[in-house]
């Protein structure tokens, strides 16, 4: 199963890209939205390739972060139509002419960061983007974030290519992840919590943890997980990994080693 060996060596290409970026034009982005007429850059850098694309509906967004509350996305996307930046079309909200220099620019940020981190690994990135573009394409269209994904304009340079292709992977894993923990009853509210405490982390407690409390899944004293809510927590992972890996059986074994490897050689740190 080669699917719960990719999953942290993508997160890992992703997040090394979208965390440099940030780092490094954080003044620039924030300076050039100012211009713009925009108070805080939240949410675009999740959303830009969407919103560029005209193919961001609320419910779309609303999926493509789980994790956050549906109220405080949905309230953003107002503010951004209400302030002129983005408007309603029949496929979605698309950016309007205020917005899209902004969006441009936090993509640009990526790629450029993508090219200056895999520069001297042309090869394994041409090859990792070819054959996730095979698993891209093989995945069923209930991954719906993953689908309208795959659906937008791509990117020409290579770098910015297998960037944008990872990401498209990582939605292929979330919609996994998510229906795993749903069959289980459980909230995103719950996942948090479960995952952080999982990995050793102690979150805030809160309502939600209460209630995980009440289920026998977390510790009286919220210093843990309980033995069930450990084995709950596996069992998730498993189901995930099993999930994930129909997107991956498109591959046969020889060509799902060779991604594996090439990805593993693709450099790119996580804090």
């Amino acid at each position: 199963m080669i699917a719960p060996q990719v999953a942290p060596e993508i997160d890992r290409l992703v997040l090394s890209v979208n965390g440099q970026a940030m780092e490094n034009d954080k003044d620039e982005l924030q300076a050039l939205a100012t211009e713009a007429g925009l108070d805080t850059l939240t949410l675009l850098p999740q959303v830009a390739e969407f919103l560029l694309a005209g193919r961001l509906p609320p419910d779309l967004a609303v999926i493509r972060m789980r994790y956050r509350p549906p109220e405080a996305i949905v309230g953003r996307l107002d503010e951004l139509a209400s302030g002129g930046f983005i408007e309603e079309t029949a496929d979605g909200y698309v950016a309007t002419a205020s917005l899209r220099p902004v969006l441009e620019a936090v993509l640009a940020s990526q790629a450029a960061t993508a090219a200056s981190m895999w520069s001297g690994y042309s090869a394994e990135v041409e090859t990792a983007a070819a054959i996730a573009r095979q698993v891209i394409d093989g995945t069923s269209d209930d991954h719906l974030v993953a689908v309208v994904h795959r659906q937008l304009p791509e990117p020409t340079d290579a770098y910015a290519l297998l960037h944008r292709r990872s990401i498209t992977l990582r939605y292929i894993r979330q919609h996994d992840h998510a229906e795993a923990w749903l069959a289980e009853g459980l909230t995103p509210a719950d996942m948090v919590i479960l995952t952080s405490l999982w990995k050793g982390e102690r979150p805030e407690a809160s309502e939600d943890a209460a209630s995980l409390v009440a289920r026998g899944l977390v510790r009286q004293d919220f210093g843990g997980l309980t033995d069930d809510g450990f084995e709950l927590r596996e069992a998730i992972e498993a189901e995930t990994n099993r999930r994930a890996q129909s997107s991956f059986d498109v591959l046969d074994e020889a060509t799902a080693n060779e991604f594996l490897s090439v990805v593993r050689r693709i450099p790119g740190e996580v804090d």
